[in-house]
């Protein structure tokens, strides 16, 4: 029996052991393991977005596929026939995305743009393509959902590319996909008999604003002189609708913005530039003012006019000393703004604030003008010495835009633009932020930046080169002074010097823009502590103030 046992033992052995030897060979399989190569730049592609495409390949091999960012190479685990067939699908997919790019080559150079933007840069049709494409003189195709630019020189190439990425960053900012910035525009007839009827006055060549396209630009004008006429409530009929608009941009600001919301309110007097009108209406085209109104309303048929806003008055600030009591800021000389773009369709700002060479304390010790600082990326560690000793810098975030609201005025030299921005403290979390190497990128590129009295701008850019996919398009130096007004009011004067760039085209100018403040909405709004209801019951005395600073500029100015 002993025997029997033992036999049947040794024979159970025998197959467990041929068994073992199976799972031992089979668990040796399974731990081991392989390196397949991959370009940097093509990992990303066959990982896919959200590993979609990884995933697909470890499911269909059954191997287990792993990389480290900083590896050019993609680790698969797993037995043989497992490793091989994952090494297969990852080389094919190389291949796939290989094939795609010489395709794409002869096609032109890719564009690569976010999926949710492609139809906003593309346009109807690829309408918007063509127009970049009459704009900057490259040919701009779009072929299968993707964009090429497949010829032009290399400067027009360039312009197509920041044209693209402009459109890419104020999708951003404004947040389009969740209906922020209300823009709206209203004709304000003070001064006029009700029948008026207005026209198309094409700017001067000193007044054109570098804006995209060839298209006229026109300011809106009275047909005749009319007798002036004395103010009336008539011509205030859209404050119900310019305080609907402010009511529903601070709640959306105020119940459905993370916490401690914070926000902007104030204006500008500048000029509105009106674009998109034919031929025939700049030359011989009569409106009334509910007519211009419908044209200058945004429509499903786009067949509306654009308005561009040219900030800024020719004003002496003698105007202003002689009238109002003026409170300076003593310690801070000049405030400088450089903007941005970068790679991957983002706009940022470099805000930098010097002091007064005669200042006898800490920079960290002074309270910067106006609570200016706001949206905070990155603090700017300047490298030169005397730079760092006058000034602070950062890079920041646009504030976006809840509210636009464009009043023009056909009577006055002068019109307004009402904004409503919401704003916080530091933004790094922000939707429509770059990522962390993109700002560590500028900022340390900015670090280089040097403050001189005796240069013309003052700030120096950096002498090192500008990081690859970068451009600098607008540049801006302001010096600000507060004057107090009756009522609870102020007014900002900022003599600024400014540049701008499309890479074709430049464009520098001097200044004076005038911003319209009330007291309780700045005290208010920078504070968590403030109700929308509260906040717009002053519009209506605040757009009083505002006609009134208009006629009081206009009139100084004239004699």
């Amino acid at each position: 029996m002993g025997s029997r046992g033992f036999d049947r033992r040794r024979s159970n052995d025998s197959k467990g052991g041929s068994a073992y030897n199976r799972l031992k060979k089979q668990n040796k399989e399974v731990v081991e393991s392989e390196l397949v190569e991959v370009q940097s730049d093509l990992k990303g592609h066959v990982i896919g977005k959200g590993g979609c495409n990884i995933r697909e390949i470890m499911a269909k091999s059954g191997a287990k596929i792993s990389s480290r960012r900083d590896e050019d190479s993609f680790l698969i685990r797993g037995n043989t026939e497992q490793r091989a067939r994952a090494k297969s699908l990852i080389l094919e997919k190389v291949q796939e995305i290989q094939r795609k790019r010489n395709d794409a080559r002869s096609l032109g150079e890719h564009v690569e743009i976010p999926q949710v933007y492609k139809g906003l840069v593309m346009g109807k049709g690829g309408d918007n393509l063509r127009d970049i494409s009459t704009q900057t003189g490259a040919k701009v195709i779009r072929k299968d959902g993707e964009v090429y630019i497949a010829g032009g020189t290399e400067q027009q190439r360039q312009q197509a590319k920041l044209h693209i990425s402009t459109i890419i960053a104020g999708a951003r900012l404004r947040g389009v996909e969740n209906e922020f910035n209300k823009v709206c525009r209203f004709i304000d007839g003070c001064n006029l008999p009700g029948d008026c009827k207005l026209k198309l006055e094409q700017v001067s060549e000193g007044d054109r604003m570098v804006l995209p396209g060839l298209q006229s630009q026109c300011r809106l004008k009275p047909t005749e002189d009319y007798e002036h006429q004395e103010p009336n409530s008539s011509t205030d009929g859209y404050h119900s609708q310019i305080m609907d608009a402010a009511l529903k941009a601070l709640r959306q600001i105020k119940y459905e913005t993370e916490q401690q919301p914070k926000a902007d309110m104030w204006c500008h007097l500048g000029k509105a530039i009106i674009r998109g009108a034919d031929e025939e209406e700049v030359t011989e085209g009569e409106w009334s003012i509910d007519e211009v109104t419908a044209k200058l309303q945004s429509s499903e048929a786009e067949n509306y006019w654009k308005v561009a806003f040219k900030e800024g008055v020719n004003l002496d600030e003698k105007i202003l000393e002689g009238n109002l009591c003026e409170t300076t800021t003593e310690d801070f000389k000049v405030r400088y703004d450089l903007t941005y773009s970068t790679p991957c369709g983002h706009q940022v700002r470099c805000k930098v604030w010097v002091a007064k060479a005669d200042i006898n304390k800490k920079l960290e010790d002074i309270s910067i003008p106006f609570s200016d600082v706001k949206n905070i990326l990155e603090t700017i560690h300047f490298e030169d010495e005397v730079t760092r000793s006058r000034c602070q810098g950062w890079l920041v975030l646009p504030s976006r835009r809840y509210l636009q609201a464009d009043i023009l005025f056909p009577s006055c030299e002068f019109d307004c633009r009402l904004t409503i921005r919401g704003r916080t403290d530091r933004a790094v979390n922000a939707d429509y932020a770059p990522d962390e190497e993109t700002r560590l990128i500028l900022s340390k590129y900015l670090s280089g930046l040097t403050f001189d009295d005796e240069d013309d701008f003052g700030l120096r850019l950096p002498e090192e080169t500008i990081p690859e996919g970068f451009h600098l398009i607008h540049k801006r130096s302001s010096k600000r002074t507060l004057y107090t007004a009756n009522e609870g009011y102020a007014i900002i004067l900022s003599k600024e010097s400014s540049w701008r760039s499309d890479i074709l085209n430049e464009d520098s100018r001097e200044s004076t823009d005038l911003h319209l403040h009330c007291k309780e909405w700045d005290e208010a709004l920078c504070t968590k502590d403030w109700e929308p209801d509260a906040i717009v019951a002053k519009l209506p005395e605040f757009l009083k103030f505002l006609k009134q600073v208009q006629s009081f500029v206009a009139q100084e100015m004239a004699e």
